[in-house]
């Protein structure tokens, strides 16, 4: 009995060591910059001073707003390079040359503060973010090819524990109870996590999945699904299952004509679609994560009021995350997503009604705060996990590393123009810019209630 559970322990600390090699910087970079707004501000101020140069309110906007943002064009690029390096090399060699860009450019952030040169804080970040699209890709690879078949989606689940925790981590250093007063602290944080990540990473084993399917190495397979599930575990019983999910299969396909395929045949058609639909429902919480501070002082909360509600809200995102990794295999995608993407377009638009109605009823301001961290919970639980894997569920093995990229390239433009246009759009409609974001999310809604509910 006590051997079942060191093994059961030993499952889940390399599959949380993965999704933590991913999602530690991921994370941390996402919202890093949301609390200690003020400054950042200031930071931004005297390096231009440094260079003999004033900032103006517009050029401080402008330049904030592309610093945020630059994060989703380097994300874009990265997609790209996802198909290269973890179809045609392997899962592993993009996790690791992801990992090992992401720890450049967490380096580049970091001599950005230490020399004032803004500069070097938007390459850190558009380096780190193109790192991040492969490592992100890659993870999700790996958890749904190296965890055993009853425990996929828990372990999937991970991913986003995982990315939220860090999001918390990085928005609760941010304050200025912590290390948000020291630009320097704040950003060195991260850099020795990286490096260990990018150590730890050499001695995991490729995915079972692609050593036997894509390099044809039966005996490498067999020690890597040894070293993922356990030395007690029916390897034979597990590859025969491989191989069963593989049958359709057999001929290889390259990129560029997988990618054509995804085009022509109407299955992939639909995968693609159906994918492209759920990943709107990340749309929304990408402001939230970048911006909540900033829109939370707009309705008249104060700067420390509004970090650490911002915080608050990032805690609602993990323990939703922890709550869907216990229902992900009782209740089943279909009903989870359907149902918990409605709840959050709803919490939407009370959020946006509160906050039009906050400057003349001053206690509802409140309620922003509370539907805030209620958004977080209920996305945690089910929308932004299952909508970030459910593309690789739906496709065969040849095509899932380009659905992916397909699916996230085209789901990060939207966020680019979207991301992009917040700020300066809350600035014109104040915050009924939430309302824009719905039609998308009526989309999503309708195009979820065609997904089949047996898979």
């Amino acid at each position: 009995m006590t051997s079942y559970w060191i093994a059961q322990i030993r499952q889940v600390f390399i599959f949380s060591l993965l999704a933590f090699a991913s999602n530690f910087e991921y994370g941390f970079s996402t919202t890093y910059l949301n609390t200690p707004v003020e400054e950042f501000k200031v930071y931004l101020n005297e390096s231009y001073q440094r260079m003999g140069r004033t900032m103006s309110e517009s050029t401080y906007k402008l330049l904030w707003n592309s610093l945020l943002n630059i994060w989703f064009v380097g994300f874009f690029i990265g997609i790209w390079f996802s198909p290269l390096l973890n179809d045609r090399f392997g899962r592993k060699v993009g996790f690791l040359v992801g990992c090992g860009f992401a720890l450049v450019g967490a380096i580049l952030r970091l001599l950005a503060i230490c020399l004032y040169r803004p500069e070097l804080l938007i390459i850190g970040r558009f380096l780190t973010s193109m790192c991040e699209a492969v490592t992100y890709q890659s993870c999700i690879l790996f958890l749904q090819e190296c965890s055993p078949t009853e425990k996929r989606g828990m372990m999937t689940f991970l991913s986003e524990i995982s990315y939220s925790s860090m999001c918390l981590v990085g928005m609760m250093l941010g304050t200025k109870q912590l290390l948000g007063r020291d630009l320097v602290a704040l950003t060195a944080f991260p850099v020795p996590f990286c490096a260990l990540f990018f150590v730890a990473l050499f001695f995991l084993p490729e995915t079972p999945k692609f050593l036997l399917i894509s390099r044809a190495d039966k005996i490498a397979a067999e020690r890597s699904v040894q070293f993922y599930h356990g030395q007690h575990c029916n390897v034979d019983k597990v590859l025969k299952e491989i191989i069963l999910e593989s049958q359709e299969e057999e001929e290889r396909s390259t990129s560029w004509r997988a990618f054509k395929e995804i085009f022509k045949e109407p299955y992939l058609q639909k995968a693609v679609i159906l994918s492209i639909s759920a990943l709107q429902n990340t749309v929304a919480l990408w402001s939230m994560l970048l911006s909540s501070t900033f829109f939370l002082e707009q309705i008249g909360l104060d700067q420390a009021a509004a970090s650490w509600s911002s915080t608050a809200m990032t805690l609602g995102y993990v323990l939703g995350t922890i709550v869907g990794s216990t229902c992900i295999e009782r209740f089943g995608r279909r009903t989870i997503l359907l149902s918990f993407t409605i709840a959050d377009n709803i919490i939407l638009i009370l959020y946006v009604v509160c906050a039009l109605i906050s400057p003349h009823f001053d206690y509802f301001k409140y309620g922003c705060l509370v539907l805030l961290i209620a958004y977080a919970f209920v996305y945690g639980s089910g929308v932004g996990p299952i909508s970030w894997f459910i593309s690789s569920e739906l496709v065969p093995q040849k095509y899932r590393s380009i659905v992916q990229s397909t699916c996230y390239s085209l789901n990060t433009i939207i966020v680019v123009i979207l991301t992009f246009s917040i700020l300066p759009l809350y600035a014109v409609v104040d915050n009924a810019f939430e309302l824009f974001l719905l039609g998308a999310k009526l989309f999503t809604i309708n195009q979820l209630s065609k997904y089949n509910r047996h898979r």
